[in-house]
């Protein structure tokens, strides 16, 4: 049995070549391969052998315990030969898929496959299955001539190859992913990209690490020369742009905003400020917490965009058309905006962006930000509109200062999450947070009165909304904050619009955080271009229906669609379809159609 176990070992080995072969067939003619340097190739080929082994380690387990089991060395090999085909000729498929729609295999593109209407999409011809059927063959074929010359060569070598191969996987491994971790916060494009070829591949990243040790500064990451966009068209076409005025702008954004509180007696002067301007009452969120729905609401396009906006130093056309426009463009955050790094992200190329905040405590800081909005607006330049981004933390940060009364009672000073459950009585967390909330309401009323008491109402937007929503057990399945689920407790968000001159009005149609630079582009600074060239978005007015509304990032993202249906793509790459309350949806048929079309919506800003 032993000689059998170490045979299948030498078997392994040429798997793990032949799909790491596959692998670098992804990148060789690929879009990416232009843009790919010493250290881009380096750490490729190593990640592709050490990726493969990974693949590859799974049918040498099966056959290693058909072994055990069955105590026969050939039915053994007949496994293991069986199961390396079937893996290998699933790189082979799966290469093809993500040259077409940038996406691995997962069930998302099964769907797309072989769901409701498939057949009106995809229309193959006779000679595509016959070159799929001889690929297939020839990988099989290939696969039984490398386990004769496995057995062959462990008779004749039996300890050549046990302690080279796994010293090499080791290796390359180990190398790979500390390349990775260095790439990422490196801005290394060549690195980080090319990892996007590999399937179900999750490198090493450890920013904050990097940064703490001196590896890059901070500062130095808003001046690095990305050089050209790889593979992205963000936006998709040049911005022309004719306004004949340019109005303040100011958004002001709750973290962590539980629609339900939208209440005059918790937010008096958020509320009396909604009833003289324009309300939408169906407003959706760009992802379940602050970093893609940040990223939403500046860039008009998903989260799912992250990495690859990152790398290549992409910033959003909102903040390059403001620039262009002479706006004088601040922010004033609460909760840092290097983690996550908005202050690359967002404002790299705006100067002197303050990105971190004085204070201990959410509630100082929360205070800060508006004593420091109020000294803006009282110095800031009449001869230049501005552009100011305030983002409130307290109802977020969940810690209440002692020396300070609260208006509900019986409260927490502080979110004890160990001893929530799915019984528990959410009244002292929930009296928490409406205290938070109330103390940024009369915060916001202060920043609001003094926009009015400089007369600037009258040519000044003003947009009041939450990053995401916040659960407090509300679909009874044990889930509180936010982050963990795309049901509308965690995504819906009220969403106030003040426009120069505007009346009261309430929207029921359904409007996203993509609608919110879109708006800003196409009515408030005169962008010509249709608003597909810059977001996924439509102007807030627009009563199209946000169908296939996407919301998540790259490794885990859903679409939420009619009678709030959520079809959930998770990490794994497992498809997930539940109801509005998670509840899951049995025999539930997807419109390959319509899936196609979203999944296109999806890569719109890729060449």
């Amino acid at each position: 049995m032993k000689s059998e176990l170490k045979s299948g070992f030498y078997f392994f080995t040429f798997t793990v070549i032949v799909i790491a072969t596959q692998f670098m067939l992804y990148m060789i003619g690929s879009p990416q391969s232009e843009y790919m340097d010493t250290l881009g190739w380096l750490f490729y080929t190593t990640a592709a052998l050490s990726h493969a082994a990974i693949i590859a380690l799974l049918p040498y387990a099966l056959s290693c315990l058909t072994l055990l089991i069955g105590r026969n060395g050939k039915v053994a090999g007949i496994v293991h030969v069986a199961l390396a085909s079937f893996v290998c000729a699933f790189i082979y498929v799966n290469g093809n898929v993500f040259a077409l729609y940038r996406q691995h295999i997962n069930g998302l593109m099964l769907s797309l496959f072989f769901g409701e209407g498939s057949s009106e999409i995809f229309q193959f011809d006779a000679s595509l299955y016959i070159k799929t059927t001889v690929a297939i063959i020839a990988i099989i074929g290939i696969n039984i001539l490398l386990k004769i010359m496995s057995v062959r060569l462990f008779r004749a070598k039996p300890n050549l190859l046990l302690i080279p191969t796994v010293a090499v996987f080791l290796v390359t491994f180990i190398f790979s992913n500390f390349t990775h971790a260095y790439a990422a916060v490196a801005q290394r494009q060549s690195v980080v990209k090319s990892a996007a070829y590999l399937p179900y591949f999750f490198p090493l990243t450890a920013t904050d690490f990097m940064l703490k040790i001196g590896v890059i500064e901070q500062s130095d990451l808003l001046k690095v020369d990305f050089g050209k966009q790889t593979g992205l068209r963000y936006p998709r076409n040049p911005i022309t742009a004719e306004a004949d005025t340019l109005p303040n702008i100011v958004i002001i954004a709750i973290d962590a905003w539980n629609y339900r509180t939208f209440d005059s007696l918790v937010l008096p002067n958020i509320c009396r400020f909604a009833n003289d301007n324009q309300v939408f009452t169906n407003h959706l969120s760009s992802s379940n917490g602050t970093r893609g729905s940040i990223f939403g609401m500046f860039f008009g396009a998903s989260s799912y965009y992250w990495n690859d906006f990152d790398i290549s130093g992409t910033t959003p056309v909102m903040i390059d058309q403001l620039q262009d426009d002479g706006y004088q463009i601040k922010a004033f955050a609460s909760a840092t905006l290097n983690s996550p790094n908005f202050h690359k992200l967002l404002f790299r190329k705006v100067p002197d962006i303050q990105a971190e905040t004085e204070g201990k405590r959410a509630y100082d800081r929360d205070c800060r930000i508006t004593t420091e909005f109020i000294d803006f607006i009282d110095t800031a330049k009449t001869d230049r509109p501005f552009f100011t981004f305030l983002f409130y933390d307290l109802a977020h940060s969940f810690r209440w200062p002692k020396e300070v009364a609260k208006k509900y009672t019986p409260a927490w000073d502080f979110a004890d999450y160990t001893v929530l459950k799915n019984d528990t009585d959410p009244t002292l967390f929930w009296n928490l947070y409406l205290n938070c909330l109330n103390q940024i309401d009369s915060l916001i009323g202060v920043v609001l009165n003094s926009i009015e008491s400089h007369n600037l109402l009258k040519n000044t937007y003003i947009i009041i909304t939450g990053d995401h929503g916040q659960e407090f057990n509300d679909n009874h399945k044990n889930y509180w904050g936010h982050g963990s689920n795309y049901t509308y407790t965690q995504i819906r968000v009220p969403m106030i619009l003040h426009t120069p001159g505007c009346r009261h009005a309430t929207f029921t149609h359904r409007t996203t955080h993509y609608d919110i630079p879109t708006t800003i582009l196409h009515d408030v600074l005169g962008v010509k271009n249709p608003t597909s060239d810059y977001s996924m978005g439509l102007p807030l007015s627009d009563t199209t229906f946000r169908n296939w509304h996407l919301v998540g990032d790259n490794l885990n993202y859903a679409f939420i669609i009619e009678n709030k249906t959520i079809v959930e793509k998770k990490p794994s790459g497992m498809l997930e379809i539940s109801d509005s309350v998670m509840n899951p949806i049995k025999h539930f048929k997807v419109n390959a159609k319509e899936l196609s079309d979203a999944i296109d919506k999806l890569n719109m800003f890729y060449e």
